[in-house]
């Protein structure tokens, strides 16, 4: 059994593109004190991509894991339940996640030769989510990782990670701006444009080093890093850094 409860810090720092006439000049934040919503007022006015540091609990989350097989290979198949942890917002480039439920159901694996000091690690899983205003953004999930342990509680790795929506919406769908991405704000007016980073196709590749670091049975330190290497209806990652502390609990 085990538990997490991420706090996730971000910051939106505009980065136009001086030829791309249709960049606008602040980078084009999520501002939902903007003057265009007219019919349709959002419900949550925070603002985050004021180019500072903002940051909350994200999911709670907890989950079963079993393990099946011992040797070489392991194999721990798992199912777990996230729901938010505090009412973050969801409308900004820097939002810390898509404020909804999700129940991810997969496996995580492992490869360990004999007689070496590198170790293959692996997690894919299918994750049904919340469906907001009813749209499917149900996605897979997956990490695979190449580690080397340096001392036997000290290992570095090389990791990809893929976020896949099976389906989701497009941000060319006729409910946003009319199918014209560059009608911008006239036909934002709507909730569909307020929760349209819930509603579309997200979909990412991200490549990251890691390091992990035992100091003794039941707790381990854990860091990374990893930028964006293919997006398709997301935003890319020029630089995250993650940490995060892990308590094992139980025996063999």
């Amino acid at each position: 059994m085990y538990a997490a409860l991420p706090y996730v810090r971000k910051r939106f720092k505009p980065n136009p593109d001086p030829n791309n006439p249709f960049d606008p000049p602040n980078g084009d934040p999520h501002n939902p004190n903007d003057a265009y919503w007219i019919d349709f007022v959002p419900p949550d006015k925070q603002f985050w991509d004021d180019g500072k540091y903002h940051g909350a609990l994200q999911d709670f989350s907890i989950g079963v894991s079993y393990r099946v097989a011992k040797g070489p290979w392991t194999l721990r198949p798992y199912i777990s339940y996230g729901v938010p942890a505090s009412d973050y917002p969801f409308f900004a480039k820097a939002a810390i996640g898509l404020n909804l439920w999700t129940l991810p159901v997969g496996t995580s694996f492992s490869y360990v030769p004999y007689f070496s000091d590198w170790h293959f690690d692996g997690n894919v899983a299918y994750v049904f989510s919340e469906k907001p205003l009813g749209a499917n953004v149900d996605y897979w999930l997956a990490h695979l990782s190449a580690g080397y342990w340096f001392k036997a509680n000290l290992s570095v790795n090389a990791f990809l990670s893929l976020k896949y929506v099976r389906e989701g919406m497009s941000l060319l769908d006729p409910v946003f701006s009319n199918g014209d991405p560059f009608n911008y704000p006239d036909a934002y007016d709507t909730r569909e444009w307020w929760e349209h980073d819930r509603l579309i196709g997200n979909r990412n590749l991200n490549f990251g080093v890691g390091i992990d670091y035992s100091f003794s049975r039941e707790w381990q330190l854990s860091a990374s890093t990893f930028q964006s290497v293919w997006t398709e209806e997301a935003n890319e990652v020029d630089f995250a850094f993650t940490a995060g502390i892990t308590r094992f609990f139980g025996g063999e």
